[in-house]
C-alpha cells in the first residue's frame, strides 16, 4: 500500500539551454568484460540500457543538442587514500583495476580497458563535440568540473542517463539539482543491482520521483527534444 505524495512538475525543454547529460559509459558498467557488469547485467538487459543509451546519443548529435560525460577514472596514486568509503574500500584496497588507469597523461593500457567507452559509443564520445569532463572519483560532480562545463554553456535543463542508476548517476543528479538544474531523467536507459536490502534500480525510481523535475522513458525523452530541433 502507498499513497501519492506529489507529482513531477512539468519540464519544457529550451533549444539553446538544454543538454544530454551521462555517467560512467564505460567497459566496467556496460560491456560483459567489465567488473562491475555482473553487477547490474539483469537490469541492462530488462530495460536494454545500451540500446536506449545509444538511441539518447544518436538524437543529441542529430539535433545539435550539448553531450556532457562524466567518467569514473582511479589512477595508481589513488591507492594512496586513508578514509575511502563504502565499496571504493574494496575497489582500491589491493590495487587499481576498477576504471584504472595508469596516470592521468598517460594511456598506456587504457585501449579496451574497463576505464574505456565501448566501441559502439565511440562515435559519439569522441567525436570532438561531447564535453568528457575529469573524472568523478566518488559518486557525484563534486570531484569534477561538470557543473562548470554546464554553466559555461549556459545550460539549465539536463537530461540525464547512464549505467548506475543508485550510486553516481543519483549522486551527479542530487549536485545538479542542488546547484539550481532543472532534471530529466530516463527511467529506462539506467540499471542497478541487487543486495540483501533490496532492489536498487527500484531505489533509485523512488528518488527519482522525488527529486527529478521529470521521469521520462527514452521514447518520451526522444520526442521531446525532437519537438524543440526546429
Amino acid at each position: 500500500m502507498f499513497t501519492f505524495t506529489h507529482r513531477n512538475p512539468e519540464m519544457t525543454l529550451d533549444r539553446d539551454h538544454t543538454a544530454l547529460f551521462l555517467a560512467d559509459m564505460q567497459n566496467e558498467f556496460l560491456s560483459e568484460s567489465g567488473s562491475y557488469y555482473p553487477m547490474i547485467e539483469e537490469s541492462l538487459k530488462a530495460n536494454k540500457v545500451a540500446d536506449h543509451l545509444e538511441d539518447l546519443l544518436r538524437c543529441a548529435k542529430e539535433i545539435g543538442l550539448p553531450v556532457i560525460h562524466s567518467p569514473h577514472y582511479y589512477y595508481p596514486t589513488d591507492m594512496q587514500w586513508v578514509a575511502p568509503g563504502g565499496a571504493i574500500s574494496d575497489y582500491l584496497a589491493t590495487q587499481v583495476s576498477f576504471v584504472g588507469r595508469k596516470d592521468p597523461v598517460d594511456l598506456e593500457g587504457f585501449h579496451g580497458s574497463g576505464a574505456d567507452y565501448p566501441e559502439r559509443f565511440k562515435k559519439y564520445l569522441q567525436d570532438g563535440k561531447t564535453a568528457n569532463t575529469s573524472p568523478h572519483k566518488g559518486a557525484s560532480a563534486r570531484t569534477n568540473d561538470v557543473i562548470k562545463q554546464l554553466r559555461m554553456r549556459r545550460i539549465e535543463k539536463v537530461i540525464m542517463a547512464g549505467p548506475v542508476a543508485n550510486i553516481c548517476l543519483e549522486g551527479h543528479m542530487r549536485d545538479i539539482i542542488e546547484e539550481g538544474f532543472e532534471v530529466a531523467m530516463v527511467r529506462d536507459a539506467v540499471a542497478g543491482g541487487c543486495n540483501e536490502e533490496g532492489d536498487a534500480y527500484l531505489a533509485a525510481m523512488v528518488n527519482y520521483r522525488y527529486m527529478a523535475n521529470a521521469v521520462w522513458t527514452t521514447e518520451e525523452a526522444i520526442g521531446r527534444m525532437k519537438a524543440i530541433a526546429s
